[in-house]
């Protein structure tokens, strides 16, 4: 089990992503307010940070490039280009994870990336 901070302004993206996730096992927190996100990962302390490469309230790669020094974070993105996933990376992204994905993909990954989730765990 993980302990993995959402970062996603879609209600209905997140449930989804939340669902799943918790299905698997791991302890979800939410945020869909830029602003609130740093003191969120500080509070709750996550594994993994999912980061939705667009918010309405806030720059995700500032936010990104804040969030990685600390944590493996994941950019969600529905950018169909190169130069996202580039960026990304270049600002600490261990992954991109382009939109739409199935929710079990998602969840392999997150249990790729997080090295406390294993078959004996679940």
């Amino acid at each position: 089990m993980a302990r993995v901070l959402l970062v996603e302004d879609e209600p209905n993206i997140a449930s989804i992503i939340i669902f799943k996730l918790k299905r698997e096992g791991h302890q979800v927190s939410w945020q869909a307010n830029a602003p609130a996100v740093l003191t969120s990962a500080v509070e709750f302390k996550p594994e993994l940070i999912l980061l939705d490469s667009t918010l309405p309230d806030g720059d995700p790669f500032l936010l990104l490039a804040a969030l990685a020094a600390e944590t493996p974070v994941v950019m969600l993105t529905e950018f169909r280009d190169a130069a996202t996933p580039q960026r990304a990376r270049a600002r600490g992204a261990v992954a991109t994870v382009e939109k739409p994905f199935k929710p079990t993909q998602l969840a392999r990954l997150v249990a790729q990336l997080t090295p406390t989730t294993t078959a004996a765990g679940r």
